[in-house]
């Protein structure tokens, strides 16, 4: 086991069996009442106040959110931009990217690019103005720009019964 993954693994808080009832719970609905989940769970209320401030303290919860569908908000066009950057220059590329609004996802990868970004826009000529911004940052080698056709599979939801 390389170090970076021993690291991670040190990092996870320990889930217990109630720690992983509340995980799927909140998944299905995060507005999911503290007392309909003790009702659901057999356990106190303060009991599960106290376990979902715990996993939100631990960082196991992020954050409680609405997943919205961004073309029924007006932003239609997805972009997938894969993108190479210069040696040593992946930190301030990533820090250029990050701040942009339109940027919604950005994942760091091995291979040809070193970085994976999903956008989305509210027309093409924005889209097409984006990509030209972030192909000119500096530190950019590479930019390819996909723009997306459909919308085949989103899934927000993670199974936290399997064994770790």
């Amino acid at each position: 086991m390389n170090e970076v993954v021993a690291e991670e693994k040190a990092k996870q808080p320990s889930l217990d069996d109630l720690d992983r009832k509340l995980l799927t719970i909140l998944q299905d609905n995060a507005r999911e009442s503290a007392s309909e989940i003790s009702r659901k769970t057999g356990y106190n209320e303060n009991t599960i106040r106290y376990r979902i401030e715990r996993l939100k303290k631990s960082g196991v919860i992020k954050e409680f959110t609405a997943l919205l569908n961004p073309r029924l908000i007006g932003l239609p066009f997805a972009a997938i931009m894969m993108i190479t950057t210069e040696p040593n220059q992946l930190k301030e590329v990533f820090e250029k990217l990050a701040v942009l609004e339109e940027t919604k996802h950005i994942l760091q990868a091995t291979g040809k690019h070193d970085l994976i970004v999903v956008a989305h826009y509210e027309s093409m000529t924005s889209m097409n103005e984006a990509s030209q911004k972030i192909k000119s940052i500096p530190g950019v080698r590479e930019a390819e720009v996909h723009l997306a056709t459909g919308l085949i599979k989103v899934d927000t939801k993670f199974d936290v019964n399997k064994p770790v």
